[in-house]
């Protein structure tokens, strides 16, 4: 526990790194969506204003098409905001709120008497990268967590069996 609570707000900060990277991926592929709607749109009207206006049937089909390509583009220009507002709201209220109090009730969390093992298996497996142990003058134990922060401990305990149970 002692090695885990100071990271708990380096971990916080990474897993809000990640919702923000996740977040401007998600607003990139919304905003191609708007690119390619503009794009249909001004063909559309390219079209319209290039047909013979003697030719009504086609330049009716034309003008249809171009106000078809137009309402798209608001449809797409509005969800691309409105989803884009949401996401910050909802990120910068709720998930953060979420984020530290995961950070701050962790250590009350690993301490719950009701927790089953399992739980906690499950929660140091979701934390630890690796742990490897070496036997030399003293047990050194390097633990990696997942974001990529390692720690180094020194136990100078017994170092077999026979020495612990006696």
């Amino acid at each position: 526990m002692a090695t885990v609570s100071p990271l708990n707000l380096e971990v916080a900060l990474a897993i809000e790194r990640e919702m923000e990277t996740r977040f401007a991926e998600v607003g990139r592929l919304r905003r191609q969506v708007v690119q390619r709607a503009q794009q249909e749109a001004d063909l559309a009207r390219r079209r319209y204003l290039q047909v013979d206006p003697d030719n009504r049937l086609v330049a009716d089909q034309l003008e249809a098409d171009w106000n078809n390509k137009s309402r798209a583009l608001r449809s797409a220009q509005e969800e691309y905001e409105r989803q884009k507002e949401n996401e910050q709201k909802t990120f910068r209220a709720e998930q953060r709120q979420k984020i530290l109090a995961l950070a701050t009730g962790f250590p009350k969390a690993w301490n719950d008497p009701s927790l089953p093992h399992r739980d906690r298996k499950r929660m140091a497996r979701l934390l630890l990268e690796d742990v490897t142990l070496r036997k030399e003058e003293k047990v050194i134990v390097q633990v990696r967590f997942k974001g990529g922060a390692q720690k180094t401990l020194e136990y100078s305990g017994p170092r077999n069996l026979d020495q612990a149970i006696s």
